[in-house]
């Protein structure tokens, strides 16, 4: 006999993964890229050319491209990638992007913030 409960314990698993995969602004920002690009795959060294070009001012030297790119290969995609929101291939560098997953999960976010805040108007 099936978990009745499966399903739910499964979106609910879903959508805390993408709440700690957005809870970084690199992150949410290479999914700004995944939803605007327009190819399926993005090699991992042209994420880290965006995450660079993109990278406050502070006055300081630019980012260490070194440590932004060793960043996103033990960090960020895996997070993006445990979350569901890309595919990260971690042997080639690969991350296939899948706009409409993305969409899919951030709606989920949105839905769920969408519940709490119906949920705090009624108290």
């Amino acid at each position: 006999m099936a978990d009745r409960h499966a399903d739910g314990d499964e979106k609910r698993n879903s959508i805390d993964l993408s709440f700690a995969a957005l809870s970084d602004p690199c992150r949410r920002s290479l999914c700004r890229y995944a939803m605007r690009t327009g190819t399926e795959s993005v090699a991992s060294e042209d994420l880290v050319d965006y995450v660079i070009e993109r990278a406050p001012e502070t006055g300081s030297a630019e980012p260490d491209r070194r440590a932004v790119e060793t960043e996103l290969r033990h960090v960020h995609l895996p997070k993006l990638d445990e979350a569901g929101m890309v595919d990260y291939d971690r042997q080639s560098g690969v991350v296939h992007v899948d706009r409409a997953t993305v969409a899919k999960r951030l709606e989920d976010v949105r839905a769920a913030v969408a519940d709490l805040q119906d949920g705090a108007a009624v108290r």
